[in-house]
């Protein structure tokens, strides 16, 4: 990640921090977590677009026709395999009117809010690893469909597509991550640095 994308990144942050401020009355303690949620969505998605993409360049024909992807080819390649409704692209496109779409989890109960399916996706993400299991933040209920839908649209930009393992963090990492009063949410706890280039994992 260069430092161009590293610097619009940090951008969208606080922007994210200053339309969260001005758009709800929720502390920066509140929304702090939910927001790193989003960021790792993302970036989960356009790593899951990439391994997707070479799966798909090898992939066995059948009757003329591409065998389609499973979560076994992601689990070979040590990558998250996303069902539809988890993907970053399925959720920046929804309707205004969730209600009305007619979303329904696989339980069958009907989603009437953009924070269900949000919350929804963070639960089919966890299901595929159990390093993720109770890790990935639920709050998005919290938010007016508006305003979650405009965080949404925020993070959905192609900085997060060239960010790798040692850049980005871990979900696990999510709960190393001190929340500060000011937002700057950037800085791991025992880390007194303030951009995310100080901030290294390993990939996923």
């Amino acid at each position: 990640m260069d430092n161009k994308s590293i610097k619009k990144l940090e951008a969208d942050l606080w922007k994210s921090a200053d339309l969260l401020r001005a758009g709800s009355k929720l502390t920066s303690q509140q929304y702090c977590m939910p927001v790193l949620g989003l960021l790792f969505l993302r970036y989960t998605y356009s790593r899951f677009k990439k391994v997707e993409e070479e799966i798909m360049k090898d992939r066995p024909v059948w009757n003329d026709r591409v065998m389609p992807v499973e979560a076994s080819d992601f689990a070979e390649k040590s990558a998250l395999y996303l069902p539809k409704e988890a993907q970053y692209s399925y959720l920046v496109n929804l309707p205004e009117d969730i209600k009305a779409a007619n979303i329904v989890a696989e339980n069958g109960q009907q989603m009437n809010s953009l924070g269900e399916v949000v919350n929804h996706a963070m639960e089919l993400v966890e299901a595929q690893s159990e390093q993720l299991a109770g890790v990935l933040p639920k709050e998005y209920t919290n938010f007016a469909d508006d305003l979650l839908a405009e965080l949404l649209r925020i993070f959905n930009n192609n900085a997060l597509d060239d960010v790798g393992g040692d850049v980005i963090w871990l979900p696990v990492a999510l709960n190393n991550i001190k929340c500060r009063n000011n937002f700057d949410f950037l800085n791991p706890i025992d880390n007194g640095s303030n951009t995310l280039t100080d901030f290294k994992s390993k990939p996923i």
